[in-house]
């Protein structure tokens, strides 16, 4: 299932991005240290997040704490629910 491998809440503390797709839907969590979020952006494509800047359909930033990545995997999980409803 999509997020079944996302890394702990300590990855994403140490400023590392993370990336993942399922068919077409992309999204990439970008984390930012000293605002203390992770932000989550998702396309839709063949492309990886470098190629696709310009087809970001939804962006969205959570706490950087356990419970905000448990949000964000709630949020990506809905958004993949929906595009494969298409």
């Amino acid at each position: 299932m999509l997020c079944d491998s996302l890394p702990g809440i300590e990855w994403f503390a140490n400023d590392n991005p993370y990336t993942e797709c399922n068919f077409r839907f992309h999204y990439i969590i970008l984390p930012d240290v000293k605002e203390e979020v992770m932000t989550v952006k998702i396309w839709h494509g063949i492309f990886c997040y470098e190629k696709s800047k310009d087809e970001i359909l939804s962006e969205r930033s959570f706490p950087l704490t356990k419970g905000g990545r448990d949000e964000m995997i709630a949020y990506i999980r809905q958004e993949n629910g929906a595009y494969h409803q298409i």
